[in-house]
Parts: structure tokens; C-alpha cells; sequence
């Protein structure tokens, strides 16, 4: 399967319209985008679809698919690591609230804890 693809829409989709040049990331560079986030700051995901989409050329990111490769990049990195170890800080995207939780198993307050920690040192 190709990376890093722009695509123009064909049809209005979730947050974007008709014509607008949609960029489809990766799981790689979604975890690079998280690891350049500095120390104690937070990013939405919102954000961070837009970011990576400037940085493309491209009007916008899908979210379907950032979704999908940001559980991934988690996934990788808890196959090997603790969230305390992780050298991937995703908890600077993914909030108390998000849904990406859920399906990886993790506590909210987790999540809130290392925020926390980050925001304190």
C-alpha cells in the first residue's frame, strides 16, 4: 500500500469538502509528528491532522486513517514498553477522553497522570 498519499475528495467526508486535497499519513509519521511535540505541551488531534497536512501540501488529513495510525504507533511502542517508559509520548495527543483508550486497554487516569507528570517537571 502506498504512503504519504494526497487525494483529492471527491465528495465531502467527516470534517472535509468536495476538492479539497486530503493527505493520508502513516503510522510512522504520526509517532514522528507526537515525538516532536515538546515537553509539557499537549496537541489535539485536530491539530495535528492540520499540521500534518501543511507540512504535506495538502489541505487537509483524513482522520480515519490518522485514527488508525495512531492506535498503531501506540500499539508498537506498548508491545515493548510501559506507558511510564514509552519513548513515545502520545499522551501529548491522546487525552482522558479519547476513544483510542478504549480500544488499547488504557485507564483515563492514566493518561491524566503522565500529563500531569509532564506538565511538572
Amino acid at each position: 500500500m502506498p504512503r504519504n498519499i494526497i487525494k483529492i475528495l471527491d465528495k465531502d467526508f467527516a470534517d472535509m469538502k468536495k476538492g479539497q486535497a486530503m493527505y493520508i499519513s502513516s503510522p510512522e509519521e504520526v509517532a514522528s509528528y507526537i515525538q516532536g511535540i515538546p515537553h509539557g505541551t499537549t496537541r489535539t488531534p485536530k491539530e495535528m491532522r492540520a499540521d500534518l497536512a501543511l507540512q504535506a501540501g495538502a489541505e487537509v488529513t483524513c482522520p480515519v486513517s490518522t485514527g488508525i495510525f495512531l492506535r498503531l504507533a501506540i500499539e508498537d511502542v506498548l508491545k515493548m514498553f510501559s506507558i511510564e517508559e514509552s519513548p513515545l509520548p502520545f499522551w501529548r495527543v491522546v487525552d482522558e477522553k479519547h476513544a483510542v483508550l478504549k480500544k488499547l486497554g488504557l485507564s483515563p487516569d492514566t493518561i491524566a497522570k503522565m500529563r500531569h507528570l509532564e506538565q511538572s517537571s
